[in-house]
């Protein structure tokens, strides 16, 4: 069985496909996001993109990080979503 026919192989390239779109569409919420009045907010949304970046060069082969690099891409893009939102929140819920 080749490398390209591989089940697993063809999985993890869609997976890794899935969190680059949603990377890029995270990536682009922060364009249309109020962060003016978050600085802090805005600095650990950069920092989170930065190590999803980081994490995407170290790429060495899908079995290289038994998973945990993809699980940890995961819990970054789900923090930036929840940074997000607590912008929002605060932005709806001023005195």
């Amino acid at each position: 069985m080749s490398k390209a026919s591989n089940p697993t192989s063809r999985g993890l390239r869609r997976v890794a496909a899935a969190a680059t779109l949603l990377g890029l569409a995270l990536a682009a919420g922060v364009a249309h996001a109020d962060f003016d009045d978050h600085p802090h907010l805005v600095a650990a949304d950069r920092e989170a993109y930065q190590a999803m970046m980081q994490l995407r060069a170290a790429s060495n082969g899908p079995a290289a990080f038994g998973g945990h690099r993809d699980r940890a891409l995961h819990l970054l893009e789900q923090a930036r979503r929840e940074i997000h939102e607590s912008a929002r929140f605060a932005d709806h819920h001023r005195d």
